[in-house]
């Protein structure tokens, strides 16, 4: 029986002609022809193909280096940057207070892997801790720098977005640009997954502080402890408002 299709033909439905089996098996295979027209063309065209072939086997060989020149580099700059952040770290656990010399040292060194590496995962942190080392070292407008620029880098798709943000606020605060830095300690408050929460709220106390403004800073404080209780600088917040309420 013959299958009906929809056709606009003279406004009639149109009936769709069903092949036997021997026509179906009469029609040409599309791929069987293709072949034969690609090995027939090899035949008659020889150097062609072989140029072809030769393009792309070039074409993977150069694809395979750079892939293999990209991964040696990435394995080189996590290298460098392990033993440039083991450096920092070592000096930051020390006793003794890490001379003006030693940062300017760490610095170079992270600044060096920032622009060595640039778009590498490594090169990237290399440029978080050149804020870091700035910051230790009290120059606070490179690091408010540094940190601007490694919010921009691939760190922030990585999950580093919100700690670089709360580095930004804590150099906002030492720069005492105190609106903004509160703007952004308010953000870290609010939201309650953010493990910088509880920083956030005595940063905004301490900025109320800095600024004399002495009621803000203790109902920011008081703030502070209904929501963490049981922090561990409790007492001394406790201290603090004690003495701030003194002088009200």
């Amino acid at each position: 029986m013959a299958r009906f299709v929809h056709k606009i033909s003279r406004g009639e439905a149109v009936a769709e002609k069903k092949l036997s089996r021997k026509e179906l098996l009469n029609e040409p295979d599309e791929f069987i022809s293709l072949t034969s027209r690609i090995i027939k063309f090899s035949k008659d065209n020889p150097s062609t193909v072989f140029s072809g072939i030769v393009v792309i086997v070039v074409a993977l060989v150069i694809g395979l280096g750079y892939y293999a020149y990209q991964s040696r580099k990435e394995a080189r700059s996590h290298e460098l940057f392990q033993i440039a952040s083991r450096n920092f770290e070592k000096e930051m656990a020390s006793t003794t207070q890490p001379t003006k010399e030693i940062l300017e040292k760490l610095f170079l060194e992270f600044d060096s892997l920032s622009k060595d590496y640039s778009g590498y995962i490594s090169g990237d942190l290399a440029l978080l801790y050149t804020g870091h080392v700035s910051y230790k070292n009290e120059d606070f407008d490179k690091a408010l720098d540094r940190y601007t620029k490694a919010l921009t880098t691939s760190l922030s798709k990585k999950g580093f977005g919100p700690l670089i943000q709360y580095n930004i606020a804590q150099t906002l605060f030492a720069l005492k640009n105190y609106d903004k830095a509160i703007n952004l300690f308010e953000q870290f408050a609010r939201d309650t997954t953010s493990p910088y929460r509880r920083e956030a709220h005595v940063s905004i106390a301490r900025i109320y502080e800095s600024m004399g403004k002495t009621k803000e800073a203790v109902q920011a404080y008081k703030q502070y402890l209904k929501i963490f209780p049981e922090a561990p600088d409790a007492d001394f917040v406790k201290a603090q408002i004690a003495k701030l309420s003194s002088t009200a």
